[in-house]
């Protein structure tokens, strides 16, 4: 039986695009208590009635916001886990703000489903972008064999938010430092 088609103009992914970036905008200056869909239709330069067709409550609007931050980051290739490593805590240092971390767990007292939705797409994606390259050391051989890859990820991200929290964001050279520092215990001579 096909699908019953849909009424009324198809929407337009550039207007959605606004509508996400206004409110992911809000959401990190302000959390989900701040944001309201009349003020996420204002930032975004279209009528409440647009953004009401998309997302019909700010917790709506949030969940997209979330799933926007962590759309584009890629893994890099330099041929080593090392230089992998410094360059995706290098990426860390520059895009994640712990700020957002830490709305997502306010946030999440009255809307559980914003943790879980920030689980799936910002805090796995980031750790497992971790595992990936410390996996891929250690079929290379450049890391040690039976290196647990879920407690090494979570050493090294972990490292960002811990100094983040205690002292500020890290400087440019922080991402070296950290993987100089750790890289002993991740290879056959640590």
């Amino acid at each position: 039986m096909p699908a019953t088609p849909k009424r009324g103009r198809p929407l337009d992914p550039e207007v959605d695009a606004a509508i996400v970036a206004a409110a992911t905008a809000m959401f990190l200056e302000g959390g989900l208590q701040r944001m309201t869909v009349p003020g996420v239709a204002a930032a975004a330069g279209v009528a409440k009635t647009t953004v009401y067709r998309r997302y019909a409550t700010p917790a709506q609007l949030a969940l997209a916001a979330i799933g926007r931050l962590n759309a584009d980051a890629s893994d890099p290739d330099t041929g080593s886990a090392r230089t992998d490593l410094i360059a995706t805590l290098e990426a860390v240092r520059q895009r994640i703000d712990p700020t957002v971390t830490a709305t997502v767990l306010v946030e999440a007292q009255t809307h559980p489903e914003i943790l879980e939705l920030a689980r799936r797409q910002m805090i796995i994606p980031a750790v497992e972008r971790f595992r990936r390259i410390l996996r891929k050391g250690v079929e290379t051989g450049e890391l040690k064999r039976g290196l647990d890859a879920d407690l090494a990820a979570d050493a090294v991200l972990g490292s960002f938010f811990m100094r983040f929290y205690e002292r500020g964001r890290p400087g440019p050279d922080w991402p070296r430092q950290v993987v100089d520092s750790l890289y002993p215990g991740l290879t056959e001579q640590g």
